[in-house]
């Protein structure tokens, strides 16, 4: 399993924590769940802009 450290604007995080908690609830490992997902639908959306089928 990888780690990565991101540096984003306080404004964001509260916003993807809020909307981690809203949609998935505040049990330990939504975040990193939450933030997998979401980097996973940008590379299908990148690969999808790159690689028209």
């Amino acid at each position: 399993m990888g780690k990565m450290n991101i540096v984003i604007t306080n404004k964001t995080e509260k916003q993807f924590r809020d909307a981690v908690a809203r949609f998935k609830g505040k049990k330990k490992g939504n975040i990193s769940e939450a933030l997998e997902e979401a980097i996973e639908l940008w590379i299908e959306s990148y690969n999808a802009a790159i690689f028209p089928q």
